[in-house]
């Protein structure tokens, strides 16, 4: 096991600044998840704790060890790619036992460590057969096999379930929280998939622009985000957000647009008049009313998806932008039909949008 340390870390490739001034530390035993979109620099990041990438700049720490130098194969870190990686002409078990060929170890200790490595991964029975032989989770499974029988210091997987379907991804991803925990050992998860992080990271670091936009526990992501990126990034369906300014009504504050009015909950109690701000509020929390009133949103239904327990509402603001509402499984509107929605002011978040901070309450 290790506790990693990332000490302004950078990495620049020509004019491209990939990762910029990260500072993190993953715990002992931890399993993290880095989340962002395509070109983030998760995979950049995740490089560089494997000893693939150098950086630019910046210390690489394991426990209390740099290696901001060292290989790869000093670190003693492993890695399970998006793609399987196995070489197509040797059988799985030949496969796992590559990753013992510089061990030292002897036949006896090769042979036991590869049958605990795939009893633990639930691939024992499928060891003499070629990758080819394989489905694409059975692949994925020898390839974290190869991984864990190094007994390693820590897993760094990068996608590694994202080329699965959508069944096979859903049971793949307990497997692989529940094998972490039973080998208590630091994890490292990349993806770009918040629905991955949000059930499988002890911490979920999300990135954007090679920078740390938050981290935190999936409870503190998804309920108190600090930035309009990690509001709209994370949680599905979407956040909603509503342009607008403050002004005090009555000696309250006040969200005022051109097409809604909401008091603000107590928590803002003091704060003052001001321009240029955003109302998130997602979707669990909108409901449909009957009639117009301040408090609530015009709507112009745009479409409906039926998801069997319950809707998702999308439908088109004043302005032009979509609205999503979670409603009753079973919920019919035409397409064009005027609709009305309104929210709890307790459970909406308010942003400066120059900014895209979060405004103190």
């Amino acid at each position: 096991m290790a506790r990693i340390e990332l000490i302004n870390l950078e990495k620049v490739f020509g004019e491209q600044h990939a990762v910029r001034a990260l500072d993190l530390e993953i715990a002992d035993g931890e399993l993290l998840v880095l989340l962002g979109p395509s070109g983030c620099g998760k995979s950049t990041t995740m490089n560089m704790i494997a000893g693939l990438l150098p950086p630019t700049s910046g210390s690489i720490v394991f426990g209390d060890r740099e290696v901001t130098d060292e290989s790869p194969y000093q670190r003693n870190v492993a890695m399970v790619f998006q793609s399987s990686l196995l070489y197509p002409h040797l059988t799985a078990r030949q496969n796992i036992q590559m990753s013992l060929k510089r061990s030292g170890l002897s036949k006896s200790d090769v042979s036991q460590r590869v049958t605990e490595a795939a009893t633990t991964v639930d691939v024992a029975h499928l060891l003499d057969k070629m990758p080819g032989q394989l489905s694409g989770g059975e692949r994925q499974r020898v390839a974290t096999a190869k991984a864990i029988v190094r007994q390693p210091a820590c897993f760094l997987l990068d996608e590694p379930l994202a080329a699965l379907d959508a069944a096979l991804r859903m049971t793949l991803r307990s497997e692989l929280v529940n094998l972490q925990k039973r080998l208590n050992t630091t994890m490292v998860f990349v993806t770009h998939d918040q629905v991955e992080a949000m059930t499988m990271g002890d911490r979920i670091g999300v990135m954007r622009n090679g920078g740390l936009e938050q981290i935190g526990t999936p409870n503190d992501i998804y309920n108190n985000p600090e930035s309009l990126f990690v509001a709209g990034f994370v949680g599905s369906p979407p956040m909603n957000f509503f342009a607008g300014d403050i002004e005090t009504v009555d000696g309250q504050p006040t969200f005022v647009n051109a097409f809604a009015r909401f008091r603000l909950a107590d928590a803002y109690g003091q704060l003052a008049p001001r321009s240029g701000v955003t109302l998130t509020v997602r979707p669990q929390f909108m409901r449909i009313v009957s009639e117009a009133g301040e408090g609530t949103v015009p709507l112009t239904v745009y479409a409906i998806e039926h998801l069997g327990n319950e809707s998702v509402l999308i439908a088109d603001a004043p302005d032009g932008s979509k609205v999503r509402a979670v409603v009753a499984a079973g919920f019919e509107a035409k397409i064009g039909q005027a609709l009305h929605a309104s929210f709890d002011p307790s459970n909406a978040g308010l942003f400066d949008t120059k900014t895209e901070r979060r405004v103190a309450q």
